[in-house]
């Protein structure tokens, strides 16, 4: 083989590992949360602006922890933390303020935008974030919130997609849309609803069945 080709060849080989190396640490300062074989990891769609510059996930109101409250996925107690500091005491994996181990992602860890309706997903983004992002295969059940999320595994895992969700009084019948094999690990793959920001009512409910 010329000398030109392999020193090509080798040029490619060493961007190819800076470019995992510097995306690797670029994951590691997003505010995914993902514990060791979590029992349970709530995917959203991507970070907000003000998420990020609080370094925390839903710190801006009650709304997502008292959902999870009232679903018997968390206890009471994370009252007592500050709002900011919620994600980090309940995603660790300690089990203080759950008797599971519960994770975080964002499926676009990198995308900063609040109104959802303006976020791109393409194609390969949900097999990317569950093959990268560190423990999130080892995950048993995994709850995807809202519909781009949703449809986003379903079609890279030929799931249930958000349309195909069966109606019940007039609402989705959120719950287990499929799963999905992955390194000897079957994770069992839930619908849910958006926590804030929508008109569906008694969302706890459908959240309660992430434990049963």
């Amino acid at each position: 083989m010329p000398q030109e080709l392999i020193n090509n060849l080798n040029f490619k080989y060493l961007n190819f590992i800076l470019y995992k190396q510097n995306r690797n640490n670029i994951m590691k300062n997003t505010l995914n949360i993902i514990p060791e074989e979590p029992d349970l990891v709530f995917i959203a769609l991507n970070p907000t602006k003000e998420a990020i510059a609080n370094k925390a996930v839903f710190s801006k109101n009650e709304a997502f922890w008292n959902l999870l409250v009232n679903a018997n996925i968390i206890y009471p107690d994370i009252k007592k933390e500050n709002l900011i500091n919620r994600a980090k005491a309940v995603f660790s994996g300690k089990k203080i303020y759950s008797n599971v181990k519960l994770g975080f992602a964002d499926l676009l860890p990198l995308v900063s935008e609040t109104d959802s309706k303006k976020v791109k997903v393409e194609k390969g983004s949900a097999k990317k974030i569950l093959e990268t992002m560190e423990n999130l295969k080892d995950a048993k059940r995994i709850a995807l919130l809202g519909q781009k999320v949703v449809d986003s595994f379903a079609k890279d895992y030929n799931l249930k997609k958000w349309k195909e969700i069966e109606m019940s009084n007039g609402v989705k019948d959120f719950g287990i849309i499929g799963k999905i094999e992955i390194d000897s690990n079957t994770i069992e793959v839930y619908a849910m609803p958006f926590p804030v920001n929508n008109s569906i009512a008694n969302k706890h409910k459908y959240y309660s069945i992430l434990l049963e």
